[in-house]
């Protein structure tokens, strides 16, 4: 990842851009990183990958759930007791 001073990034903005398609851009402020400017479509994979990992790890807690306490109800009476038709 490159590196660049928020005071060169703001003189340099265009060039920032540019570097941005090739690499992620860190902006740093007195040496530490305060944000990163990448391409939009890396960010999207980035934060929907995220997102799946995030789902998954609930997904493997409700299992998880679900093996200490097996106990489960069928559908259609969970359906009827929340006042749901089920088609």
């Amino acid at each position: 990842m490159y590196n660049l001073p928020a005071s060169e990034a703001r003189q340099r903005w265009s060039d920032l851009l540019d570097h941005a398609h090739r690499e992620p851009v860190a902006i740093t402020v007195r040496g530490r990183e305060q944000v990163v400017v990448l391409e939009a479509d890396l960010a999207h994979r980035a934060l929907q990958a995220l997102e799946d990992a995030i789902d998954r790890a609930a997904v493997d807690a409700v299992r998880r759930e679900l093996e200490d306490d097996p106990q489960t109800l069928p559908l259609e009476d969970v359906a009827r007791e929340l006042g749901i038709t089920l088609d």
